[in-house]
């Protein structure tokens, strides 16, 4: 006698709104979240504590004591200030034209009667599998007479092939009934990428505003490398590389005449003021990050999708 093979699905082991499985997910959330979460607490309440207890390094989680001495002596500082505007106009200008010169590439590379459009899209691939590397970029800054101007940051970061490929997959994804209604009724390519692409691609550019912006506050070697006499126009993030590894920065403010007279009575006292400053700055650099990134978040979600999903 055949032997019949039940194909009924067996019933799941684990019940939807299990007490158990909830208890597990949310503990193993919680301490993925305190571990993300604990180098800012602690950089914070370094930056609140006593400077004598944070030069200890006696702070761990809690801050211990209260001080606001190290943020007032930044406020108090003018190098820190303007590389802080440093960092905010260099972010603002590259970001727009980064994203700016991407639509602009993208939706060229997006139109289908672009003569040899596939070949200009293996052509500007290559640079992201084969970089040239620092010493010939360097030589190419150099006799093109950008070194120690800041057409050394500005002209190279405003491209970026990785940017044009996800602006360009995603404008290739716009109904295509759209931009040829538009062209019949007079609109020319310009019009159609103010008036359809970007008010349709707002997911994609917020994406593309994110990365910029976050690569661009943070960055800091190519001004070491292609403008190391304009300490002037040096960014927030040099700044603190160059206080954090070259030197103490309370001796910096020392020099600028910015330290109270009461806080530099000893040299333990001068340390502590020095250390504390440095978890300050680092929270100055962090602040702006944390309150734009919740105004892009439905976006960022939303553009991140970007091709994990086929029909």
């Amino acid at each position: 006698m055949a032997k019949v093979i039940d194909f009924t699905p067996k019933q799941n082991r684990i019940k939807q709104g299990s007490v158990l499985v909830d208890v597990i997910i949310y503990t193993f959330i919680g301490i993925v979240a305190l571990v993300t979460l604990y180098p800012f607490i602690l950089i914070f309440s370094n930056s609140i504590s006593n400077p004598v207890e944070c030069a200890a390094n006696t702070v761990w989680l809690y801050p211990k004591g209260f001080s606001l001495k190290a943020y007032g002596q930044i406020l108090n500082s003018d190098s820190i200030l303007r590389s802080f505007l440093n960092s905010v106009g260099y972010t603002v200008l590259i970001t727009f034209l980064s994203v700016l010169n991407a639509v602009f590439a993208g939706y060229a590379l997006s139109v289908k009667g672009l003569f040899a459009r596939k070949y200009i899209v293996l052509f500007i691939m290559i640079p992201m599998f084969f970089n040239a590397g620092l010493i010939p970029t360097f030589i190419i800054i150099s006799r093109y007479g950008m070194f120690n101007t800041l057409w050394a940051i500005i002209l190279p970061s405003i491209v970026s092939i990785w940017n044009i490929i996800l602006a360009r997959t995603y404008i290739s994804g716009l109904p295509a009934g759209l931009k040829e209604a538009a062209i019949i009724d007079g609109a020319n390519d310009f019009d159609v990428i103010f008036k359809i692409v970007i008010p349709l691609s707002k997911p994609i550019i917020a994406v593309l505003a994110l990365y910029t912006a976050l690569g661009v506050w943070n960055q800091w070697f190519n001004f070491l490398v292609y403008v190391p006499s304009l300490e002037d126009w040096h960014p927030l993030q040099m700044y603190l590389t160059k206080t954090l590894i070259w030197g103490n920065m309370s001796n910096v403010l020392k020099m600028e005449g910015n330290i109270d007279p009461e806080l530099i009575k000893n040299k333990l006292l001068m340390a502590a003021v020095g250390s504390q400053l440095k978890y300050a700055v680092i929270m100055v650099a962090s602040i702006p990050v944390i309150m734009i990134y919740p105004f892009v978040q439905k976006y960022f979600i939303q553009g991140a999708l970007l091709g994990s999903l086929k029909e």
